[in-house]
C-alpha cells in the first residue's frame, strides 16, 4: 500500500512538474566548483578559530564531508558551493556574506507552478515509512530515506551537529513511522545552488512532538 501511493503521488508531482515548466534536473559526475586552493576561501571571514568548518564559517558546513555509508551515498556527488567560491556563495544566498544569515525560498521550499503556486498536497504515511532529516527535531520537514543530499535544497550548514553530538553525525536523523498521520507534501524548489526536485513532507508540528507521541520512533 505503501509503495503504491508513494508511486501515484511521484507520477503526480512528476506530472505538476511539467506542467510548472520546472527544468528537468540531471545528476553531475562530480563536484564543479570553479574554486580550488587559496580561491575557495579568499574574501571570507573566519568566524571561528576552529577548523570544523569550510573557510572557517559554520554557514558553510564541515570542513570534510561524510566518507562512510549511509551518509556518502547521500552527498555522492554535492557542490556544496553550486559552482561558486565561497564568498560569491554566501553573497548570494544569505542577507551578509560576512555575518549574515541564510535566507530561504517562499512557499515553504515547495516548487512552483507556472502561476507562481506551490505544488503540494495532503499525504498520510504509513506505519513502516522511513523518513529522515538533516536537522534538529524542532524542525518540521523531513524527505524519504536517504532522498539525495542536493535534492532537498538545504544549505551546507545542515551537515554540521552541535560539538559533542556524536548520536547524530553531521545532524543526520533516521525515523520510522508507528503510527499514520498526515503531511503536506510535494516537489522540492532549487534553491542554494541544488537542483531541487526531491520530494519533502511538511509534517505540521515538530519532529520532537511526534516522536513524544509515538508517531515516530527513532532509527538512528
Amino acid at each position: 500500500m505503501i509503495y503504491t501511493k508513494l508511486v501515484s503521488l511521484a507520477v503526480l508531482f512528476c506530472s505538476a512538474l511539467v506542467v510548472s515548466g520546472a527544468p528537468a534536473t540531471a545528476y553531475k559526475s562530480g563536484p564543479t566548483t570553479k574554486c580550488s586552493g587559496w580561491r575557495m576561501c579568499k574574501d571570507v571571514r573566519p568566524v571561528n578559530s576552529t577548523k570544523d568548518f569550510l573557510c572557517g564559517d559554520p554557514r558553510l558546513g564541515p570542513r570534510e564531508l561524510p566518507r562512510r555509508l549511509p551518509l556518502f551515498d547521500i552527498v555522492d556527488p554535492y557542490d556544496r558551493l553550486g559552482g561558486l567560491c565561497a564568498f560569491e556563495f554566501l553573497k548570494k544566498w544569505t542577507t551578509n556574506p560576512t555575518n549574515g544569515s541564510y535566507h530561504y525560498p517562499p512557499k515553504f521550499g515547495f516548487q512552483l507552478n507556472t502561476s507562481g503556486e506551490p505544488i503540494q498536497g495532503n499525504m498520510t504515511l504509513f506505519p513502516g515509512a522511513l523518513l529522515d532529516r538533516f536537522g534538529s527535531e524542532y524542525g518540521s520537514y523531513m524527505s524519504p530515506a536517504e532522498a539525495p543530499y542536493p535534492q532537498r535544497a538545504l544549505p551546507p550548514s545542515n551537515l554540521y551537529a552541535p560539538p559533542g553530538d556524536n548520536q547524530f553525525p553531521y545532524n543526520y536523523h533516521l525515523y520510522k513511522v508507528v503510527k499514520e498521520f498526515v503531511v503536506l507534501a510535494g516537489p522540492i524548489a532549487p534553491y542554494f545552488g541544488q537542483p531541487g526536485q526531491g520530494v519533502q513532507y511538511y509534517t505540521y508540528r515538530r519532529i520532537m512532538e511526534l516522536i513524544d507521541d509515538g508517531i515516530l520512533v527513532r532509527v538512528l
